[in-house]
């Protein structure tokens, strides 16, 4: 149901509660219906667009490159519009910590990176699917040397900043939050947002995980526990999209500086 009706929203508590119409701010209320989809939409639309890119003519690969972080932006602004996400709201009371989000990020993403770098790689007859084919990875020459640039801002755009946010609202907003209150037919949205629990980080944790491949494991489980606490110390979400958001520009500038070695990570 997104009916409109009027709301104040209350961003320390990630939720929003009707409130008097002479305030004059017309949005929906995101506390109507049961409020999954503005959580679910974005990231499985994600998801399915990634398995129908492994499976599409190699003509497709640039449109679907495109389109993959398209579609989750465009839900994610849809829903935004319409009065969801007040986690997401007021983070300029917080702002004067993002210098140091930025550079958390920057150091999760030598953190990811260095196991595989430093360590043999000759692990990889070991471990099979848990340690890195450096062989693989994302290629912007794929469809043509002179779309390399255009290819490597469509991935930017997607790994950077859409793939940030709407991974963030899933696993850390929705899933982190579900998970206290799905046995009892709760409202997540009446938890707060970056409240500590034992069951929202490890099921949030496990969310977290199982969403990367498996040679991913080693780090994710790490990074998602620490940057979940770097959450619970900032009390917003926006402080741990920008640490995300910041990794994964590392990541990505690391791999076209290399030119070859790291394009696996991406």
């Amino acid at each position: 149901d997104f009916g409109g009706r009027f709301v104040d929203v209350d961003t320390r508590a990630g939720c929003a509660a009707p409130t008097d119409r002479r305030r004059g701010v017309r949005v929906n209320d995101p506390r109507s219906g049961h409020g999954f989809w503005p959580y679910l939409l974005p990231y499985f639309s994600f998801l399915l667009l990634a398995e129908v890119g492994g499976r599409a003519p190699e003509g497709a690969w640039l449109w679907l490159l495109a389109l993959k972080p398209l579609v989750p932006a465009a839900l994610v602004a849809f829903f935004f519009a319409r009065g969801a996400y007040p986690e997401l709201r007021g983070f300029g009371a917080y702002a004067k910590g993002l210098p140091l989000d930025l550079a958390v990020g920057v150091a999760s993403a030598a953190l990811w990176m260095a196991p595989y770098l430093l360590l043999p790689a000759g692990l990889a007859d070991t471990l099979g699917a848990f340690w890195p084919n450096r062989r693989e990875g994302f290629d912007p020459t794929r469809a043509g040397a002179h779309l390399a640039g255009l290819a490597l801002g469509l991935r930017f755009a997607g790994y950077a900043l859409v793939t940030p946010v709407f991974e963030e609202l899933f696993v850390r907003s929705f899933v982190m939050r579900y998970a206290e209150v799905f046995d009892q037919r709760g409202d997540f949205r009446s938890v707060p947002v970056a409240r500590y629990s034992w069951r929202g980080l490890w099921v949030s944790s496990v969310f977290f995980t199982l969403g990367h491949v498996y040679w991913e494991w080693w780090v994710a489980v790490p990074w998602v526990v620490g940057t979940s606490l770097w959450l619970y110390w900032r009390g917003h979400l926006g402080a741990v999209v920008a640490v995300h958001a910041a990794a994964n520009a590392t990541i990505l500038l690391a791999a076209v500086w290399a030119d070859g070695p790291l394009w696996v990570f991406v």
